[in-house]
């Protein structure tokens, strides 16, 4: 299985990863939940699914477009105060979330294809943080 293998996988189930992840997450990572109090964790989950539709379309062929959308979210989420700091965590939530999901299909390949997609994803969006960026 590739990365494009399991965003479609992902895709076809995107209720159960989004599961995964944020009960895995805000349980790991109490000091974070302060940044999402109030949040709609069905529409959160959209947005989570979304997002990772982004970042391997970007790993896969990135384009302009998506660069500048990265960086937006980046600007975004500085605005919401969301620290730096918490995108490790949020990248070790998510790759033991993607691995629950896949299990068996889960492999030190693929877990390094979406290590490397998240980490260029991550290094737009603080670009975002530093320049605010509109779209």
């Amino acid at each position: 299985m590739d990365i494009n293998e399991s965003l479609n996988r992902i895709l076809h189930a995107r209720e159960s990863l989004g599961e995964l992840f944020y009960d895995h997450f805000l349980s790991t990572y109490p000091e974070l939940q302060q940044h999402f109090a109030g949040v709609d964790f069905k529409r959160q989950r959209v947005q989570l699914v979304t997002a990772l539709m982004i970042i391997e379309r970007y790993h896969a062929d990135p384009t302009p477009a998506v660069e500048q959308y990265l960086q937006y979210l980046g600007t975004k989420h500085n605005e919401l105060n969301i620290p730096k700091e918490g995108y490790g965590k949020w990248t070790e939530a998510m790759i033991e979330a993607m691995g629950r999901f896949h299990g068996d299909d889960w492999s030190p390949t693929l877990e390094e294809q979406w290590r490397e997609a998240i980490g260029k994803a991550i290094a737009l969006m603080f670009e975002g943080y530093e320049t605010r960026v509109t779209v």
